[in-house]
């Protein structure tokens, strides 16, 4: 048994090392470029970058991350015909957070489950961080298995730190509000995240929603 374990930790962490490997190309391999277009952009505006500026460029952005990668299971070998579970596998470096829900509840809160899991100083992946092996040490992973009408979303930290300061919604009890967020459109989820700020009931940062919602075939 504990060789079987020991096999699915490895398989894991090959699995989470390849992601690493392949995010870290698609970010960090495209950084310098895109700093390359922004200086040639301000300087076209006649605004070229200012001596005081140029340090915090060369030190590079950083922020939390959480992905989601779902699947179907292989078929089932006595029935090949059978309905595949989908599963959803997850990564996560910080406080960025996905919420699995199932008929209005909260099933899932990963990698934090409650307001007093956010700090002040989160594991962040920076532009110019090429150690794959380090962010994999540092991630969390998760897993999860999908029924129909599941629904996942994906927040940012300081819109997952403002979700989970609700008891309703850190108790797994009132789901739907999470849901109900998700349908507002840009402009009217905007203002209701500004209107928050003000009231400083949401901490004054990036704020980022992603919706997945589960559908039966036919």
């Amino acid at each position: 048994m504990a060789a079987a374990d020991d096999r699915q930790h490895e398989r894991e962490t090959s699995q989470s090392e390849s992601f690493v490997e392949d995010l870290l190309t698609r970010t960090v391999g495209q950084w310098d470029g895109y700093i390359a277009e922004y200086q040639a952009e301000r300087a076209a505006r006649g605004r070229p970058i200012t001596w005081y500026e140029q340090p915090g460029l060369d030190k590079g952005a950083f922020a939390t991350l959480v992905a989601v990668h779902i699947r179907s299971a292989s078929a089932v070998p006595e029935d090949p015909e059978a309905p595949r579970p989908w599963t959803w596998h997850a990564f996560a470096l910080g406080d960025s957070c996905l919420f699995h829900l199932r008929e209005g509840r909260l099933i899932t809160s990963f990698p934090i489950a409650d307001g007093d899991g956010f700090g002040i100083t989160p594991q962040l992946l920076g532009s110019r961080n090429w150690d794959a092996e380090l962010i994999t040490d540092r991630a969390s992973t998760a897993t999860g298995e999908l029924r129909a009408d599941d629904e996942l979303l994906l927040a940012s930290d300081a819109l997952a730190a403002w979700l989970l300061s609700h008891p309703e919604i850190a108790s797994g009890g009132s789901g739907k509000q999470l849901g109900k967020l998700a349908d507002l459109g840009e402009e009217t989820f905007a203002e209701w995240v500004q209107s928050e700020r003000d009231k400083s009931r949401m901490r004054n940062d990036d704020v980022a929603l992603i919706r997945m919602r589960v559908k039966t075939e036919g």
